[in-house]
Order: structure tokens, then C-alpha cells, then sequence
């Protein structure tokens, strides 16, 4: 990674512009060749998808019903509980606190700090536009399925059981599958685990609770969650190795893709070399 030989513009306008060309032209660039991976390697990745599948049906087979009705059980402080970890799965935040950083860390280059301080702050938004892009990628996703699928939520399971499918369905009450709580949850739990490692096996729990959560206030199968769940993690898996062969954020080594600046970023922003 290095800083544009021109000199960073000061308005905020011109900076964005500048961030806008520059990604731009790297996104484009040729992508580094990635180590060749074998017919072993390619055998685990197909049977890994079709494990979550058999995983997923397995779980609306024999539990999807049988937990939709045993959570109208649950003590009604239980289930408000439960309400309020349900927000933490809304995307709308995460968007907002990934642009503030992305926007942020552009505007703080270029102020006199030292160049370890810009090359930090470039890596801080490079880092953010990936968050960006696995919430933007993973939740059009799971939209799309929610509509293509049109499975009706467990509010409906007196009416038409647990495997009604409306194809096309455009009516949230035929949006069960996949949760789109779970898909953001462990989306951002797997991204965020790369950058921020000892943060991993928390944000994983937190996102577990989401999931728990979504099937607790009877607005999702379990089945769903899974789902959710999966495609959250498949989304942030196949961004990461998009930007790692376009040296973004992350770098391509012969083990795989690597965050890039690791370990360097924080203390270069708290002790700039310029002060």
C-alpha cells in the first residue's frame, strides 16, 4: 500500500472524489493470481454447501415446528428480553458506524500527522468500504431469497403450517427464509473477527444471540436463522478474497487472504509519527 504521490486535497468534497478514483482504479487493476487450489480443496468447498443444505433441511424437518410452538411457552420477560437483542442485528447501525469510520478516516489524512498516520488512516477505511460492502452485499442477498422463497413466519403456522412457500411473495409475513437478522449478525461477527481477532469468539455470541433471538419472538424458524447464518458467513468469505486479490484491505498469501496492516494501524493513529 502507497500513499498518492499528489498532495491530498483539503476539501471534503475533493477527498471523496479522490477516494472514489482511487478505489476505483485498484478495484479494476488486475487481481493478484491466487495460489492454484487443488481437486481436494474444491471437494470440501462443495461438500461444505452441501452440508449447511442437509443441515438446513434436517433442522425444518424434525425441529421447526415443534420450536415454533414451544416459544409461545417461554415466560413473557424471557421473550422481551430476547425483543431487545433482536435490534442488534438491524443492519441500519452497522451502516452508520461503517460510514462514520470510512468517512472519518479520509477526512483525517492529509493533516499534518505524518505519513504512517495517512497510511494508517488509508487502511482504516480500506477496512471499513469492506464492512460496507459485506453488509451491502449480504443483506440484497438475503432479501432476494426472502422474496424468491416467500416462506411463510411461524405467525402463520396455524394457517398454513410450517413449509408454506409463496414464490415471488412480496408480503413480509411470506419473508421467513433466510433471517435477515442472522445474515447481518454473522456477517459482521466473521468480518469483524478478521480485523479485530480477539473481538471474534464475542461478536460470534452476540451473533448467536441474535439468531436465538429471531426464533424466540417467534419471527423466524430455526431453520431460517441457520440460513441466515450461512449466507452471512458465505458473503463475508467470498468478499474477503475479492478484496484480497485487489490488495484492499486485505492481502493474498500462499495460506489465504490476510489482513493487511495488522497489529499496526491502532498505534499509528494513537501516536502519530508526526507528533
Amino acid at each position: 500500500m502507497s500513499l498518492p504521490a499528489a498532495p491530498i486535497p483539503q476539501g471534503a468534497a475533493a477527498r471523496l472524489r479522490l477516494a472514489a478514483q482511487a478505489c476505483r482504479a485498484r478495484w479494476r487493476a488486475p487481481p493478484v493470481a491466487p495460489a492454484p487450489r487443488d481437486e481436494a480443496h474444491r471437494r470440501l468447498d462443495a461438500l461444505a454447501i452441501l452440508l449447511a443444505m442437509g443441515i438446513i433441511i434436517a433442522v425444518a424437518v424434525n425441529l421447526d415446528e415443534w420450536a415454533a410452538r414451544a416459544v409461545a411457552g417461554l415466560p413473557a420477560g424471557l421473550r422481551s428480553a430476547f425483543n431487545t437483542i433482536t435490534y442488534l442485528g438491524l443492519s441500519g447501525y452497522m451502516f452508520s458506524l461503517a460510514g462514520l469510520a470510512f468517512l472519518g478516516a479520509l477526512m483525517a489524512r492529509g493533516r499534518g500527522r505524518g505519513a504512517r498516520f495517512d497510511l494508517a488512516c488509508l487502511c482504516l477505511a480500506e477496512r471499513a468500504a469492506f464492512i460496507i460492502a459485506v453488509l451491502a452485499v449480504s443483506g440484497l442477498a438475503s432479501q432476494a431469497l426472502k422474496h424468491l422463497f416467500g416462506r411463510a413466519r411461524p405467525s402463520l403456522i396455524d394457517l398454513v403450517g410450517p413449509f408454506h412457500f409463496d414464490v415471488l411473495a412480496l408480503k413480509s409475513t411470506y419473508a421467513s427464509m433466510p433471517s435477515g437478522h442472522s445474515v447481518s449478525a454473522f456477517a459482521m461477527a466473521v468480518s469483524l473477527g478478521w480485523i479485530l481477532p480477539r473481538l471474534r469468539w464475542p461478536l460470534l455470541i452476540l451473533a448467536a444471540l441474535v439468531a436465538a433471538s429471531r426464533v424466540i419472538i417467534s419471527a423466524h424458524y430455526p431453520s431460517d436463522v441457520i440460513a441466515g447464518a450461512a449466507l452471512g458467513v458465505a458473503c463475508a468469505i467470498m468478499l474477503r478474497r475479492a478484496f484480497a486479490l485487489r490488495r484492499l484491505a486485505f492481502r493474498w498469501t500462499l495460506d489465504g487472504p490476510r489482513l493487511r496492516g495488522a497489529g499496526k494501524v491502532w498505534p499509528a493513529l494513537v501516536k502519530p509519527s508526526g507528533t
